[in-house]
């Protein structure tokens, strides 16, 4: 195993089952400049590429196993490499995103392949348990990757909601949380044009919602109280749209003036500026996102790190503070199938 002491991030990666190129969960130090050096392997592992961390110990990190089906657990050590806690088969296929309970009492994981959201308890250690329950999927899209229904992430709310998104059906599901139980309570859905394609979730410091689309590109803004959700806006996220792009991640800026969007195919971040309190955005410009295929990105600060997929590279931008407009900085950082950036 390499030395990976000094971690600052760990990286999510596609290894050979998802026919990439990495070994498994990656681990990233930052140089003075602020660019990303990739240290090497901090834990073999197949396809971990969706990472989060534990909300009670920031020592665990959770990975999913794309093409194995598995949720994992690790715990950070002080010599840089991440310890197998345990391993739980979620039982659904192509498990793609991990959303923590803040009370770290369960790990609610997204199935792409399909279409189910399947909650896994966690033990005081942070330790996945067996499946405790599985909401099912249904439905399907016009688009061609639409063949049935795809669960694509989760977002916790304050009051215990949980939000769903299905990127096969066009919809964002609506959950409740027994408190005894912990189970979820599918309650209410809300619907979106044919091919719209949710994807991902992101919370403004307003409380307010934004939903991000793979298929139109776009952004919506989300109002959330108790069980109703609605739309107040929405907008594409580039003026100049390309008919083959795919949206992929959506971050916002820890001020709550920017977001950026990465956009597969033309390779792009399209930055767009926050108006008021949150309810209202406008594009600002695009720039290359410096490799090939922007599967994720993080915000770091003033910083800006993106994870090219395709390329096998990290890039790092600094963000602009007037115009939230990213510059790339340095050379991109050679880093194996990179699908996931977490802090370490």
């Amino acid at each position: 195993m390499t030395d990976t002491r000094g971690a600052d991030f760990w990286c999510g990666s596609y290894t050979e089952d998802m026919g990439g190129e990495a070994d498994g969960i990656g681990a990233l130090r930052r140089r003075e400049d602020g660019t990303l050096e990739y240290i090497g392997v901090a834990a073999r592992t197949d396809s971990p590429s969706f990472l989060a961390r534990d909300p009670r110990d920031e020592r665990i990190v959770y990975a999913v196993g794309e093409a194995s089906g598995r949720l994992e657990a690790y715990l950070a050590g002080g010599g840089g490499s991440l310890t197998p806690l345990g391993v739980q088969q979620t039982s659904g296929a192509g498990p793609c995103h991990i959303s923590v309970r803040p009370d770290a009492s369960a790990a609610i994981v997204a199935c792409y392949g399909d279409g189910s959201v399947r909650v896994h308890p966690l033990d005081a250690h942070g330790v996945p348990q067996p499946l405790e329950q599985a909401l099912p999927g249904e439905g399907s899209g016009p688009h061609p990757s639409q063949d049935g229904p795809h669960a694509h992430a989760s977002l916790v709310l304050d009051d215990g909601i949980v939000l769903t998104t299905d990127l096969g059906a066009d919809r964002l599901h609506v959950h409740t949380t027994d408190p005894g139980t912990g189970h979820l309570s599918r309650v209410n859905s809300l619907a979106f044009p044919g091919g719209t394609g949710p994807r991902h979730l992101r919370r403004h410091p307003s409380g307010l919602v934004y939903l991000l689309s793979e298929h139109s590109r776009e952004v919506f803004v989300i109002e959330s109280r108790g069980t109703d959700v609605r739309v107040l806006f929405s907008t594409p996220v580039t003026t100049d749209p390309v008919d083959d792009d795919t949206a992929a991640e959506i971050t916002v800026t820890d001020d709550g003036r920017f977001v950026h969007v990465g956009l597969r195919g033309s390779n792009r971040l399209s930055t767009l500026a926050v108006l008021g309190t949150g309810a209202e955005l406008v594009h600002v410009d695009d720039a290359s996102c410096g490799g090939n295929w922007p599967r994720h990105h993080v915000i770091d600060g003033e910083l800006l790190h993106v994870a090219n997929q395709l390329s096998s590279t990290v890039t790092t931008f600094r963000l602009d503070p007037a115009t939230g407009v990213p510059t790339q900085l340095g050379l991109a950082e050679p880093v194996p199938s990179p699908t996931y950036l977490l802090r370490a």
